[in-house]
């Protein structure tokens, strides 16, 4: 990951800027994500009825709009939302895997998936996500690598792989999953509350279905506001530490990365 050096001029900001996503392999817009920029922050927005599954093709556009708004300087976070009112996202389009729910997917696929779920911990803006209703299976997953979730009450999370004859998924479950909870969930298919996941702290935050929007802008503006620098190599920073418990490589990172937020201001 490259050193957040230089702030960005963020004077002068476009009016907020609306389209459907393209990706530069030349290949035609995904028509079910939509993002948005405006001050500081790039939402997007997820709309593929009946329940928001996510085919491979929306995953790689998904994917390169990320990085796209991480290489802008003016973008300090994203908002990552359902367009659908009742679902946050059904999991992997098992129609990109085979004629059966059971059919395991084959390797360039699996890269595929990977390459898109890697995108969510590889750019260094923050990512703030907003669960509406069901998010099982995938829809679970990339939420786990997203920086703060924000569920509404009518959220429910799950991870049915053991119900459709699959497996998968514990890796990345367990960023923010206890191991109780995530053999709970993996073993039974069961689906839980989000007050039950942010009692394990495996959510940030728990409010009213009608909230969910006003709230997870909230916190997207608040971040918006502070210096792009600091915000990125604190995200940055956040990842080299996970899994880190010696005390001298804390602190060797952590000086490497506010050394670069000095350096920015001088």
């Amino acid at each position: 990951m490259a050193l957040w050096s230089s702030r960005a001029a963020l004077d002068a900001r476009p009016a907020p800027r609306r389209y459907h996503a393209s990706r530069g392999t030349g290949a035609a817009m995904h028509e079910a994500l939509t993002v948005e920029r405006d001050g500081g922050i790039a939402t997007f927005t997820i709309t593929r009825p009946r329940v928001n599954a996510l085919s491979l093709d929306l995953l790689e556009s998904f994917a390169e709009e990320l990085h796209r708004a991480a290489d802008d300087p003016e973008i300090v976070v994203a908002v990552w939302r359902s367009g659908l009112p009742n679902i946050f996202s059904g999991g992997y389009d098992l129609a990109d895997s085979g004629p059966s729910p059971a059919h395991h997917m084959p390797g360039e696929r699996t890269v595929r998936v990977r390459n898109a779920q890697t995108a969510l911990l590889d750019i260094p803006i923050p990512i703030v996500v907003a669960v509406n209703g069901p998010a099982v299976g995938l829809g679970l997953l990339m939420p786990a690598l997203c920086d703060i979730v924000v569920a509404g009450r009518s959220a429910r999370f799950g991870l049915p792989e053991v119900q459709i004859g699959a497996i998968g998924g514990a890796g990345h479950a367990r960023r923010i999953l206890p191991e109780p909870v995530l053999r709970y969930m993996m073993l039974t298919g069961r689906r839980v509350t989000p007050e039950y996941l942010q009692q394990c702290g495996a959510i940030s935050l728990v409010v009213e279905d009608d909230q969910l929007e006003a709230e997870t802008m909230a916190i997207a503006r608040e971040i918006a506001s502070y210096d792009p620098v600091v915000v990125r190599n604190n995200k940055i920073s956040l990842e080299m530490l996970r899994g880190v418990d010696d005390v001298a490589t804390v602190y060797a990172i952590e000086h490497k990365w506010g050394a670069a937020i000095r350096a920015s201001r001088e």
